[in-house]
């Protein structure tokens, strides 16, 4: 076979070659939520099958993931745009504020036991205790060192702030200190600020609030 013949065979070859498609990787396919003609209802995205859960966490209900009274949506960082000039009830947060009050709960998400206290104190214990101290005065041994100082949970402030706001601060982080959402789950969150609020209790409970042998030992005392 002559050279001009191979060599022409072989120009045929490349240009039959780059006729081909590669069907698999060029199928017809949807973009999200584009229409379609093929099913009765129109839209090419299927309907979730009844009892589909979500994959990762789904965080409901939303008041004992946040913090916040539904409809709110706490969020670091700047203004979300959507939230700019918008009237929806969804509202962007710059992060734990007490001049927001209104958007925490002010009731516990969970039941209140004597279990769920004691794991707030051993929480406590372990993680606020360093800088909070023991009885949540704000004298814990790292602010001995010379770490800020945090505030006292006994401050008034503090005694009429709604539960949900001391979960944001957990969770979110303030002022110098991080947020322990990580180390933390929900629930132990919850747990610590049930005992946040038994110490603030502790420090302002009237006598007649006492169980009756408490209230013996006080008056033994006293005489």
């Amino acid at each position: 076979m002559k050279r001009a013949t191979k060599l022409a065979l072989v120009l045929l070859g490349v240009c039959l070659l780059a006729g081909c498609r590669q069907q698999m990787a060029e199928q017809p396919v949807y973009k999200p939520y584009r229409p379609s003609v093929f099913f009765k209802d129109g839209q090419s995205a299927r309907p979730l099958v009844a009892g589909t859960v979500a994959r990762g966490h789904l965080q409901e209900p939303a008041p004992f993931f946040t913090g916040m009274k539904p409809g709110v949506r706490a969020q670091q960082g700047p203004l979300a745009p959507e939230a700019e000039g918008a009237s929806s009830p969804v509202l962007a947060r710059l992060g734990p504020s007490l001049d927001r009050r209104d958007d925490y709960v002010s009731a516990f998400p969970v039941k209140l036991t004597e279990a769920v206290l004691r794991r707030g104190q051993e929480r406590f214990g372990i993680y606020c205790a360093v800088c909070h101290d023991a009885a949540g005065t704000g004298f814990g041994k790292i602010v001995e060192r010379g770490f800020t100082r945090p505030p006292s949970f006994h401050e008034d402030r503090l005694r009429e702030a709604p539960v949900g706001y001391f979960f944001d601060v957990i969770t979110n982080g303030y002022g110098s200190m991080p947020p322990y959402a990580v180390q933390v789950p929900p629930a132990d969150r919850w747990a610590i600020v049930a005992y946040v609020r038994a110490l603030q209790l502790s420090r302002h409970a009237e006598v007649n609030q006492l169980p009756a042998e408490i209230r013996q030992r006080l008056e033994k005392t006293e005489e």
